[in-house]
């Protein structure tokens, strides 16, 4: 009897090793031919991702398979057939890149490749071509290029979902190949720690992303992709130059010589076998239309990847910043002396800065993804005024992704480790230590390959370390913590293959900052005090949205609408509190900004020229859920609005291409920001006059000219930015730039 069932055991389990059988995928670029490496290969429980060569193995059990590959920029393709039709059990794969803008995959919203059309919230993709055709030098310039953004000096909002906060505080993740880039003291990104001259795509969250990403993505997340090398190498030079004209108002013009800003970096990509490097280096020298303002500073970077085995991979990004700047924080005056500062607010300083990303990346033999990803970010800012700071933090995430074929589902789960330890005079000349644990689950499941939809939780753990009494209040202990769960739910059903409908609910959670709570500064005639009461906000983001598809001749693109709204309780903002204690952060209560945003993206031919669109409308109503009296005594306006915000919003871009040159033109408009604190309107010499007499809002156009000198190696563009010359500005105090020209060069080799 048991030697029949040995026999039993040993003649299945022969068939079973019998059946598998060892497939070689290699997978090639159609349009030219090479290599793709790290596309995903997943065939039942067995996958991969390509090497350098673009090979792969995978097993393969049945007779009939069905292989599936993926990649970012490329349609996903699906190869069926026979084993015992293959040759030499090695298959070749020619993958296309995606034709249509709707079937583009970015990460940000649920941490894995998902088209376009089936994203359950708004979702934007840019790619560099914005970017370089556009003259632009940082981050903060390009998102201010996008439909419901509005770039607050320095501070990204979206949709309306923050106000103004000088240096402190942001409701806006900004992330580096998914890691946290923001300053550990402020919780503020510093846009020139992004290396932009690598940039392969940047992709934004419009709404709560808590759930994913922690307390700081409360209003979205902004997630910057850096490029890596492709089978040949690459070195590319580009270096540009921008010259600022006079200003309509003759009289505000302070300077005899040109104020410019000049801009140079180099970059190459390179494959060495198992290796990927990238590496690269920027100056950026600016001294400004503002008087005395200005900024000189360099970085270089390195990108390494090693394939340490076909499902096992390691990368190294690293980056170092070094420089020094002056600003002031308000003009002397809104008339002659607009583009000079007041004397008391300037801030002269220097600063080092580096990070080190580890990743580690391995593919379980059931096709799950287990990645290990680190970062420690260092900085040290010296500055006058008794505001220096050094801080450094350190990050930790284990992720889990599976994508279970048969059950058409995509399963995301993570543990986030987040360590901060803060030194400086401004918060008292003291040191502030904080932690954040947090862990998540998402799930997405695919109903009748039309219906998808999304669910996730999150829980955090917060707490921050401090002294035991600060600006007269105690704390016991000197320890404030705090665990809060979030939660969130979307839907996207594909009605055809280019539209869909979309709706989705996230929680929101948002821990105040060591800057919100314990911020002791003065900057001119403003003082800043610390609120240890602070409390955190919590909320919600809802979104309604449909997306749909045009095609007119060979130009492709879709049309998008979304209703939202958002709602925050207790909510965190600096308010002027009294004339002692100057502005603080502030519980201001609860809070709604509900509105809708209509935008066309798109590229392709029609006839013989190429035209490239990105535009967008911005509609929103930012109000107090439990108006009062009282939240209009520190306002400009008597009326139910919240402060810093504009109501409408357009951003609308467009490139004509042919032959290599290419002619566009770019349209930004905001309405006036109705409510400001009354103390900036009164207290800063010439804010209430600059608003009386600018209260349309601001329109500001430019153009461009790009001449191929050497088709796809070699261009110069020329643009000429605000060309109407508009007088604008963004948050009171301070005047945008005037009618200028910028020329760019740029050199592949």
């Amino acid at each position: 009897m048991i030697r029949s069932i040995f026999i039993i055991l040993f003649v299945l389990l022969y068939n079973a090793l019998a059946a598998q059988t060892n497939v070689t995928v290699q997978i090639f670029d159609a349009e030219n031919d090479t290599p793709l490496e790290f596309v995903s290969v997943y065939c039942e429980r067995s996958g991969g991702n390509t090497d350098a060569n673009g090979k792969v193995n995978i097993v393969v059990n049945k007779e009939d398979y069905s292989i599936k590959c993926t990649y970012v920029g490329f349609q996903t393709f699906i190869a069926e057939g026979r084993k015992s039709e293959l040759v030499n059990n090695s298959l070749v794969v020619k993958m296309s890149a995606v034709p249509n803008l709707l079937e583009e995959v970015s990460v940000v919203s649920g941490r894995y490749d998902r088209q376009l059309i089936r994203e359950i919230a708004s979702v934007e993709i840019i790619k560099p071509d914005l970017l370089r055709s556009n003259n632009l030098s940082s981050l903060e310039d390009l998102l201010d290029r996008i439909p419901g953004i509005q770039m607050i000096d320095g501070q990204a909002n979206i949709r309306g979902g923050s106000g103004f906060a000088y240096g402190a505080g942001s409701r806006v993740l900004l992330t580096v190949n998914d890691v946290p880039a923001m300053q550990p003291d402020a919780g503020f990104p510093n846009w020139r720690d992004i290396p932009i001259e690598n940039m392969a795509q940047v992709e934004v969250l419009k709404g709560a992303g808590s759930v994913l990403y922690g307390s700081t993505a409360m209003n979205g997340v902004i997630n910057y992709r850096t490029a890596w090398a492709t089978s040949k190498p690459e070195t590319v030079v580009s270096t540009q130059f921008t010259g600022f004209l006079s200003p309509n108002d003759k009289a505000k013009k302070w300077w005899t010589s040109l104020p410019f800003e000049s801009n140079t970096s180099i970059v190459h990509r390179q494959k060495f076998k198992k290796w990927d490097g990238v590496f690269g280096g920027n100056y950026f020298h600016a001294d400004s239309y503002n008087q005395g303002n200005y900024e000189h500073q360099g970085r270089i970077f390195a990108n390494i990847k090693f394939n340490i085995a076909p499902k096992l991979q390691v990368a190294i990004n690293t980056l170092v910043n070094k420089g020094e700047s002056d600003t002031f924080v308000y003009w002397r005056d809104g008339g002659d002396n607009a583009y000079r500062g007041d004397t008391t607010s300037y801030s002269p300083s220097k600063k080092l800065r580096f990070f080190i990303d580890p990743v580690l990346t391995y593919l379980g033999g059931s096709g799950g993804e287990h990645k290990l990803i680190g970062r420690y970010f260092s900085i040290n800012n010296n500055v006058a005024n008794d505001q220096s700071q050094k801080s450094n933090m350190k990050y930790l995430e284990y992720r889990y992704r599976h994508s279970l074929e048969k059950l058409n589902m995509e399963f995301t789960a993570g543990l986030v480790y987040t360590g901060t330890r803060i030194e400086a005079k401004l918060y008292g000349d003291t040191v502030y230590t904080s932690t954040n644990i947090a862990g998540y689950v998402s799930l997405d499941k695919t109903f009748f390959k039309k219906l998808t939809i999304n669910a996730g939780a999150r829980y955090e753990y917060n707490k921050l370390t401090s002294p035991e009494m600060v600006d007269g209040i105690a704390i016991p202990n000197g320890e404030t913590s705090e665990s809060k769960p979030v939660f969130k739910l979307g839907a996207n059903f594909l009605l055809t293959r280019y539209s869909s409908i979309r709706a989705s609910w996230g929680q929101g959670y948002r821990y105040p900052t060591v800057a919100e709570k314990f911020i002791k500064t003065t900057a001119g005639a403003i003082r800043v005090s610390p609120n240890p009461n602070l409390e955190s906000e919590t909320g919600y983001s809802a979104e309604i949205g449909i997306k749909q598809g045009l095609k007119i001749a060979n130009w492709k693109g879709f049309v998008d609408v979304a209703f939202f709204r958002s709602d925050y309780d207790n909510m965190m903002e600096f308010v002027l509190q009294n004339i002692s204690k100057g502005f603080q952060s502030f519980n201001i209560g609860d809070t709604r900004i509900q509105g809708y945003e209509i935008g066309i993206q798109g590229a392709g031919n029609i006839g013989n020229v190429t035209i490239r669109t990105l535009c967008g409308y911005t509609n929103i109503e930012p109000t107090y859920r439990n108006f009062s009296e009282i939240d209009t005594f520190k306002s400009t306006v008597t009326y139910n609005v919240l402060k810093y915000r504009m109501k409408h919003s357009f951003r609308g871009d467009i490139g004509l291409v042919y032959k290599g040159f290419e002619v566009g033109t770019y349209y930004q408009y905001n309405s006036k920001m109705e409510a400001i604190d009354k103390v900036f309107d009164l207290g800063i010499p010439g804010v209430h006059d600059f608003r009386a007499s600018h209260d349309r809002g601001s329109n500001v156009i430019g153009f461009r000219v790009i001449v191929p000198v050497i088709m796809d190696k070699l261009t110069v563009g020329f643009n000429l930015n605000n060309a109407l010359n508009e007088e604008y500005s963004t948050r009171p105090g301070l005047l945008e730039a005037p009618r200028n020209f910028s020329m760019r060069l740029d050199w592949k080799f």
